[in-house]
């Protein structure tokens, strides 16, 4: 079995009093947003960018990239932009994608579309991974946690299909619903 080393970052927000998140809780939902700055992100993003794509240029096999929502620790509220980033910046190794959280997308063809499309874009580089999140974030989107698996499930079911399914087809769900299921990426 040959090995593979990544690279893996959460992207986390340093720009804030570390006093005050200690005392909150640094994955603390009602940590305040006041102390965000777009200027210092995007300073942070620019550097997140450029270490990953070293990264790649000094022989890992590859980055890795997740997703969370509302809170300092994590500024990827979508692996999927961050993907076609990557897709763009790095020319080797592969980006793998530790999950778009599939209980909280309302529209999971348009997740499958967006995936296939930065694969394409990468030459073929994304490992694509999906979970189902945690508690948190149900909670930052409004989503019902008692359908967590059921959402899960389905909406990997709707992905799978629109990837190996010839098209056009229905896809008739206890949560998704679609007649015309025919992606052409």
């Amino acid at each position: 079995m040959e090995r593979e080393f990544f690279f893996f970052t959460e992207m986390g927000y340093t720009a804030y009093p570390q006093d005050e998140a200690r005392e909150m809780g640094y994955n603390n939902l009602m940590f305040p947003n006041e102390h965000f700055s777009p200027e210092k992100a995007q300073e942070l993003y620019g550097m997140y960018f450029d270490e990953l794509q070293y990264c790649t240029e000094a022989g890992f096999d590859g980055v890795m990239i997740n997703e969370h929502h509302n809170n300092p620790l994590c500024m990827m509220p979508s692996v999927n932009v961050i993907g076609s980033v990557l897709a763009s910046r790095t020319k080797q190794g592969k980006i793998v994608f530790l999950g778009n959280v599939l209980p909280i997308h309302d529209n999971p063809l348009r997740v499958a579309e967006e995936i296939a499309m930065i694969d394409i874009l990468s030459g073929g580089r994304v490992v694509c991974g999906f979970v189902r999140g945690i508690g948190q974030e149900s909670m930052a989107t409004n989503t019902n946690p008692l359908y967590n698996r059921e959402r899960f499930d389905e909406a990997h079911n709707v992905i799978v299909d629109a990837w190996t399914k010839p098209g056009p087809f229905r896809y008739e769900g206890k949560h998704y619903h679609y007649r015309v299921v025919n992606p052409w990426v």
